[in-house]
């Protein structure tokens, strides 16, 4: 019997069960571009799971991704590593971080704006500036 099939865990990562706001961009297999903001249901050092109604994803596709890691919200290339058909209807992605390709993501699409500004409103209080509360 595979691993797999006993169920073990194949991850060489602890993931931490954390809703944070993910900005993902990709290209769908006939090479049409989209974008969506969506929320982590884990994530870890080196990738994430989310859920989501498109059904382009693919095992083996490379993304752009900005994971809402705090104030660290870099730009990465990902991975799918696993995309699963969820009984809601939706499907649950797992993606795999590569590199970084940008340390600063420039803002110039709306959803990337909307995602800056997901991720600002839920830093930590002490990161808001003095006399602003959240």
């Amino acid at each position: 019997m595979s691993e797999l099939a006993q169920g073990k865990e194949r991850r060489r990562e602890h993931r931490a069960r954390i809703a944070r706001p993910v900005y993902v961009q990709a290209a769908d297999p006939d090479g049409v571009p989209f974008e969506e903001l969506r929320t982590t249901r884990d994530l870890g050092h080196w990738g994430f799971y989310f859920m989501t109604e498109n059904s382009s994803y693919r095992p083996g596709m490379l993304v752009q991704a900005i994971p809402a890691f705090g104030c660290l919200n870099s730009e990465y290339e990902g991975e799918v590593v696993r995309v699963e058909q969820l009984p809601t209807g939706e499907f649950g992605v797992a993606v795999r971080l590569l590199s970084i390709l940008n340390a600063a993501p420039a803002l110039d699409t709306v959803t990337r704006s909307a995602f800056e500004s997901f991720a600002r409103a839920d830093a930590p209080i002490w990161a808001a500036p003095a006399g602003v509360l959240r």
